[in-house]
């Protein structure tokens, strides 16, 4: 007599979900959670080197008395990302001290 165990069995849509413990569902969470952290990391810095980039090409351009509408949503998005980058390293800075 042979058991079959239709969720082990490949691209089977009526199989049950495994079974999944207590115990590696929080492992699981633990490594979701470790994983966001760092990729949050890098969005920082990149969100970082823009604001650098786009404030060095916002110097170079020659000054002009009325500035198009495009240059000033640049500026406000500078600002902005800006206010975003010092509210974070804010946050951080109390949560260590």
């Amino acid at each position: 007599m042979i058991f079959r165990r239709p969720e082990l069995e490949k691209d089977n849509p009526i199989a049950p979900e495994p079974y999944v413990g207590p115990r590696r569902r929080l492992a699981m969470a633990r490594a979701a959670a470790l994983e966001n952290s760092s990729e949050m990391g890098d969005m920082k810095e990149t969100l970082q080197t823009l604001v650098d980039t786009a404030s060095e090409f916002l110097k170079s351009l020659p000054k002009v008395r009325k500035p198009g509408t495009s240059l000033q949503a640049l500026r406000d998005a500078i600002a902005e990302a800006e206010q975003v980058l010092a509210v974070d390293s804010r946050s951080k800075s109390r949560t260590k001290g």
